[in-house]
């Protein structure tokens, strides 16, 4: 739907090699899905050193009649630098930093990597947050179901730190920057166990900040639906942003044929193709796994979507 009052919609990718062109993709599914095309649009890219993509990502961006500001992230300027995490890269802290890099932006909608935009956003981005830090969605774990693992800790996370209030997911944030800016305190006073690191930080330092967006800007494929989301759910709204962060679309045999050929659209627009970002991955497991253990076990090899010693199947990519 076309929103006649959205000058302007400014759009945040935050990412690192690994996942630019996945990046890329979620870029063009949204400039694709644009409506009006009257509004002056920007992509804002916070990316860590040696990320590569930009010339292919400007280059696209500005086809489609929006701006690029590239903004490499010094290791040194993340307040979070600090934490360690294994499983996530430091890009994962950038979104909660936006307000501070770009100091004359007054709202911005970041996006994960992993999205993929299937309706005008011109109505999200034009929410009233006036009184807000940030709209974001509810995070889709089933709480209800004892034996979820990642259900049980959103429960239990609710329950000891946001008086049993809503956790809500950090892939889809409509992003108040002057409030964040006046609440950027309460961001670095967070002090608790982390398990998903970004997405606990901004739910135990901004609770009571956050306005609920509706589940169709944030919806996870492949999950069971909650009980908070299922009257929601029935009403059989259009999904405007997929967020892949429990399925892969370019897994065919992993998704459903509808959203594999949304993926398929996007990617062919750019250049790619699904299966390119399979081996893409494929190699990034194996000289992950290879650099890790080669020392310690020199027959480990890598091949056939295998990692294997002396033969043996360790791990299949």
């Amino acid at each position: 739907m076309q929103v006649l009052g959205v000058s302007e919609i400014n759009v945040l990718y935050t990412f690192d090699t690994r996942f630019w062109k996945l990046a890329l993709v979620s870029m063009v599914s949204m400039l694709k899905n644009r409506t009006n095309k009257d509004a002056k649009c920007t992509i804002f890219c916070m990316v860590a050193p040696g990320t590569r993509g930009y010339r292919k990502i400007e280059k696209t961006v500005q086809e489609f009649g929006a701006d690029l500001v590239w903004r490499v992230v010094r290791k040194y300027e993340n307040p979070y630098r600090g934490y360690n995490y294994s499983r996530w890269s430091p890009v994962i802290f950038y979104r909660l930093n936006a307000h501070k890099f770009f100091p004359n932006v007054k709202k911005m909608l970041y996006l994960d990597s992993d999205t993929i935009v299937n309706d005008d956003l011109g109505e999200l981005f034009d929410t009233d947050l006036s009184d807000w830090a940030m709209g974001a969605i509810q995070d889709m774990a089933p709480i209800e179901i004892a034996d979820n693992e990642n259900g049980q800790y959103v429960k239990d996370f609710a329950q000891k730190y946001l008086d049993n209030g809503p956790y809500f997911n950090s892939g889809v944030l409509l992003l108040n920057l002057e409030k964040m800016r006046e609440y950027e305190k309460d961001l670095r006073a967070v002090d608790i166990p982390l398990t998903y690191p970004d997405q606990d930080v901004l739910n135990a330092g901004l609770k009571g900040k956050i306005y609920p967006l509706p589940m169709r800007y944030n919806f996870a494929p492949g999950v069971v639906i909650p009980q908070h989301f299922q009257q929601e759910y029935q009403k059989n709204e259009k999904i405007a942003i997929y967020h892949f962060y429990t399925i892969k679309p370019y897994v065919f045999d992993k998704t459903s044929r509808d959203l594999y050929s949304m993926f398929y659209k996007y990617c062919m627009a750019v250049g790619m193709h699904p299966d390119d970002f399979m081996e893409w991955e494929r190699r990034y497991l194996a000289k992950r796994y290879k650099n890790k253990y080669s020392k310690l076990f020199k027959p480990l090899r890598v091949y056939n979507n295998r990692i294997t010693l002396y033969g043996f199947v360790l791990k299949r990519l």
